[in-house]
């Protein structure tokens, strides 16, 4: 369900942070994406290259990144508010130092890279003023969020009635102080650093998340967690991951990636291991970052969330939040000036909810291409490159397809289109992938790249057409030209799950893994007996996911929604086996048959016990296996290694092999664990769909990794972090 209809028609009074004090303006009038200028100012670069993208390479010393609200240059350089000059948009950002100075150029960052095996320590500090707009006027307290003052408002949502506007303390907005956390996101780290939705702190230091943890010597403001880095080379990245209120934070700008390197790690001649290389003693090209998001803004060029709620228990929350603008790395649509050589790219969708369809064309000769490279996935290198090319016949890989919280890692050669103007566009539906298409004049565009006439020097980087492997074999979980498990892996359990979404009166009211909220309590406040309950500082959570630390399980995840979802694991990567299409009518029928009474009861979760109800996998959920059609489809060739995320398509079977330890101990290995007890601190992690607006209002469950016994650990809390 989008939130688009009827948006440019809703006007919000708001409190606007400016220099200290807050300042009251009337109204915030949305101005409609088609009237921003395009391709005026350039992409913002790293810092390294020359651009106002904060790169920071960790080492001995702490970094501190502070939270905080000030002024940078979105829109573009030719924009005319409707009041006076333009002097930036408020934002939040990550910024180096306790007290940094305001920059201009950017909210997105800093990058951070990181050496393998060297722990990097990180001072978070909550400087986030709650006068932004995002927490007076979009906070929806009916949900199940982080709740600072404990006023439990979100027991509205199960008090209203249904089509009944909220009244009375039900539709107050938040006046308290701002709860943030940082998550790693892809980071292989035990959980009491993980920055998991419970561990929330506030710009006072006088509230904190159940689930709080810091080392030594913070202020009751800050986080300090110190990171292993002890897994394989990889582009990650970091974001905030509040209680019920991630979407606000996220959408306010608070975002960077987080890249951990491996100097011993072989890669082949011209790919460095933060850019290419154009001869084995030359200078290298850094990496291009490219963060997608799509905004929307008012008449004078600030940010605007749309906050009319579609069903009357949840007043102020949307959906799923699409935006008319699109943004890339803090700009709104910028270019880039490339020469006609190969240029290696980072994308990481970091949008709400909005999922990308991405090719390159030259609008002027409508030629498509140049084709894509992707030679490396969420955690880590390809073993080779897959390529994706709009050229290529139905059938074959098209066009680059990202969902929120998915990253690439690509190289482009602009050889042969020496003198053109391309555009790189976007195809993706919202909802994805039956919703409407992209407007081609708008979100249809992401950024223009200006190819020049020649090269300053010859190209010699690392060619991935040449076919050249880009690593040495990954340790292989699926074997991907069949879809199936590899050769010597046998699942020590499989689990059968469900995507769901509970309607309201005016659409989605909430939406769910395995039928089942947050906590693991049913809809009416009852407990199921199948449940591990695990008290955390006076906080009782109700656990279904339970895995052994080195043990390989299959997830069989049935999504029942009418859209896909980005399903992400903290902790572990995982590889992808296949994805089938079922039946959904007749499954249905079944699955609500399985009930109490025969009809389907939202948010009691699984209809069956979770660990008898299905002989062939726990869950507790109808087995999938007489209602499925055709054959299984194997990842494509840029799906076939380590994820974090994934797209699990609506009425589709998608099945992930997920083993409970480090990606690059082999499948024999003795030693399948972690260098930290991933149980340490006993708060677990996370596993949810990354369209951010749907974790915040169900769509997460906890998870915990029952460590293994007589494991050595060289990681140790109270010692190492």
């Amino acid at each position: 369900m989008s939130a688009a209809a009827g948006v440019t028609a809703y006007l919000s009074t708001r409190m606007r942070f400016l220099q200290g004090a807050p300042v009251l303006a009337a109204v915030q009038i949305p101005l409609p994406g088609s009237s921003i200028p395009q391709f005026v100012d350039p992409l913002p670069l790293l810092h390294v290259a020359g651009g106002p993208m904060e790169t920071i390479v960790a080492g001995e010393e702490e970094i501190a990144l502070t939270m905080q609200e000030f002024q940078a240059s979105v829109m573009p350089s030719t924009f005319l508010p409707a009041a006076g000059p333009y002097t930036g948009t408020w934002v939040w950002g990550y910024r180096a130092g306790i007290t940094p100075i305001n920059p201009a150029g950017t909210y997105i960052g800093p990058v951070i890279v990181a050496r393998r095996n060297q722990p990097a320590q990180l001072r978070f500090v909550n400087n986030l003023t709650a006068n932004n707009i995002a927490w007076r006027e979009w906070t929806d307290q009916t949900l199940h969020w982080a709740d600072p003052l404990n006023s439990e408002m979100n027991m509205c949502a199960h008090t209203i009635q249904p089509g009944q506007p909220p009244v009375g303390d039900c539709a107050d907005h938040y006046t308290g102080p701002v709860p943030a956390v940082v998550h790693l996101h892809g980071g292989e780290i035990p959980p009491v650093l993980d920055g998991g939705p419970d561990a929330w702190f506030t710009r006072d230091g006088a509230y904190h998340g159940h689930a709080y943890y810091t080392q030594e010597d913070a202020d009751g403001n800050e986080a300090i967690y110190r990171y292993p880095n002890t897994q394989e080379a990889a582009m990650i990245w970091f974001h905030d991951h509040v209680l019920g209120a991630t979407r606000l934070n996220v959408y306010a700008g608070l975002a960077g990636a987080y890249a951990i390197i491996d100097p011993d790690l072989s890669l082949p001649p011209g790919l460095h291991p933060v850019g290419l290389q154009q001869s084995s003693s030359g200078p290298v090209d850094y990496i291009i970052p490219l963060v997608l998001q799509d905004r929307m803004f008012d008449i004078d060029g600030q940010f605007f969330l749309p906050s009319l709620g579609i069903n009357p228990e949840h007043p102020y929350w949307v959906p799923e939040f699409v935006g008319d603008t699109i943004v890339v790395n803090g700009k709104v649509w910028p270019f880039l000036d490339v020469q006609p050589r190969r240029y290696r790219f980072l994308i990481i969708n970091g949008s709400n909810a909005r999922t990308y369809e991405l090719f390159l064309t030259n609008p002027v000769t409508k030629v498509m291409g140049p084709p894509i490279w992707q030679i490396g996935t969420d955690g880590g290198y390809l073993d080779t490159p897959g390529k994706i090319d709009p050229n290529a016949p139905k059938g074959q890989l098209q066009r680059l397809v990202l969902m929120p919280g998915e990253r690439a890692d690509l190289i482009i050669d602009f050889a042969g289109f020496q003198g053109q103007t391309l555009i790189m566009r976007n195809l993706g539906r919202a909802p994805y992938p039956g919703g409407a298409p992209p407007d081609g004049a708008t979100v249809g565009r992401i950024i223009q790249i200006r190819v020049g006439q020649a090269l300053t020097e010859p190209d010699l980087s690392y060619d991935p057409a040449s076919g050249t492997p880009l690593r040495p074999p990954m340790v292989r979980l699926v074997a991907p030209a069949t879809g199936t498990l590899a050769p010597g892996v046998t699942a020590n359990k499989t689990r059968e799950l469900t995507l769901n979404e509970v309607m309201g009166a005016g659409g989605p009211l909430e939406i769910l893994v395995n039928n089942t909220r947050w906590d693991g309590k049913r809809g009416d406040g009852s407990t199921r007996s199948d449940f591990t309950p695990i008290p955390t500082d006076g906080s009782t959570e109700y656990f279904s996911e339970l895995p052994n630390e080195g043990d390989t399980e299959v997830w069989e995840i049935v999504n029942l929604t009418a859209d896909a979802h980005p399903i992400h694991t903290h902790l572990t990567q995982f590889q992808l086996i296949n994805r089938q299409n079922f039946n959904v009518n007749k499954y249905n029928k079944a699955y609500a048959a399985a009930f109490p009474g025969g009809l389907y009861i939202p948010a009691y979760g699984p209809p069956l016990d979770y660990n008898t109800g299905n002989p062939r996998a726990l869950g507790g959920n109808p087995d999938i296996t007489p209602f499925l059609q055709g054959p299984a489809m194997p990842p494509n060739a840029n799906e076939a290694g380590w994820k974090d995320t994934v797209i699990m398509y609506p009425g589709q079977v998608t099945r992930i092999a997920v083993r409970f330890a480090p990606t690059d101990k082999a499948i024999d290995d003795s030693n399948l664990f972690y260098p930290f007890d991933p149980d340490a601190g006993g708060h677990g992690y996370v596993w949810h769909c990354h369209i951010i607006d749907h974790e915040d209002n169900e769509m997460m469950r906890p998870y915990a990794v029952r460590p293994k016994l007589g494991a050595t650990r060289t990681y140790v809390q109270g010692e190492d972090y």
